[in-house]
């Protein structure tokens, strides 16, 4: 059992009737009309999964599956957790390696598979709803690296911008995907393939993975919002037949949670087996995971200036030609 920060602020949502707690490593929104949470992961220095924001994706976790909602007095108002990411380009670049860096450097077992089980928590109630079959769906527009990749697949329903790209590294530096990825991608492409990811950090595309079935939805750049939107709209026109699936898709998901312990139990021994020469691969790789794209972010804004004035003079041309 974990002990979960209860000293939350609370605030209003976009909609005045109902509250929110605010974090921070999410951002939370809420949509009255269709039941919707929309969470977005904002962590702090580094684009991945930091301990900080584990903690707090367990506590919005438990607090629908005590509510059914995030605000205790409006109960049975989310039917849809929308996972997706802050960062235009990087959906998440899985686990915390600086973290997993310090606690293999001191051989500290314990805490590594502390954070794994918070992880396989998280992961086995994206795949089963919770205890309020709640609808979950990955909203992918960048990079789904490691953990970030297991956690998009663990979503009943991924929706991908077709730029998103997805891989395991892990085994660049002599690791593997922990919790659950194998299992994750195999439902889709088989184990043959999922074990050329496993073991060869492979990159997909979001076509590619469309094509195997992992991407429900594949969206145009931009688009992946709406997609979302369009596609529990489209539920919600016969609500009671797709609940009705909802829950016999979940009930017969065939990763257990025992899959997922055990998985952790060889992930956390081959941490803590890791060489010198596999920490030296994994410190390249936080640097990586340090990488925030403002100087990109910076050069698109650019872009986007010189499009829009570009734009503004045609449409004041043709002014002039009418």
């Amino acid at each position: 059992m974990y002990s979960i920060s209860s000293n939350l602020k609370w605030g209003y949502s976009l909609s005045m009737s109902y509250t929110l707690p605010t974090y921070k490593e999410l951002i939370l929104e809420y949509s009255e009309e269709t039941a919707t949470l929309w969470l977005s992961m904002k962590p702090k220095g580094r684009q991945c999964f930091t301990l900080t924001m584990l903690v707090e994706m367990l506590d919005v976790f438990h607090t629908i599956d005590q509510y059914g909602s995030l605000d205790p007095k409006k109960s049975n108002t989310i039917r849809y957790l929308v996972v997706q990411s802050a960062h235009p380009e990087i959906y998440n670049t899985g686990g915390d390696l600086q973290y997993f860096f310090d606690l293999v450097k001191q051989h500290d077992p314990k805490y590594m598979k502390e954070y794994g089980i918070i992880c396989i928590d998280l992961i086995y109630w994206a795949l089963t709803g919770g205890k309020r079959h709640i609808t979950t769906i990955s909203n992918v527009t960048g990079s789904a690296l490691g953990g970030g990749f297991e956690a998009a697949l663990a979503c009943n329903y991924m929706i991908a911008e077709k730029q998103a790209t997805f891989a395991f590294p892990e085994s660049l530096f002599g690791f593997f995907p922990g919790m659950g990825g194998y299992d994750l991608l195999a439902r889709f492409t088989g184990s043959n393939e999922a074990a050329k990811a496993f073991t060869t950090g492979k990159r997909y595309t979001a076509q590619e993975l469309n094509q195997f079935g992992a991407v429900y939805t594949l969206a145009e750049t931009g688009q992946g919002k709406q997609e979302v939107k369009n596609f529990i709209e489209s539920r919600e026109a016969n609500q009671q037949t797709q609940w009705a699936l909802q829950k016999i898709m979940q009930y017969n998901q065939t990763i257990s949670y025992d899959a997922l312990e055990y998985s952790i139990d060889l992930w956390v021994e081959a941490a803590m087996n890791l060489t010198e020469r596999n920490l030296r691969m994994m410190k390249i790789l936080v640097k990586r995971q340090l990488k925030k794209g403002t100087a990109k972010d910076s050069q698109l804004k650019l872009i986007k200036n010189k499009q829009s004035a570009q734009n503004t003079t045609i449409i004041s041309n043709k002014t002039k030609v009418a």
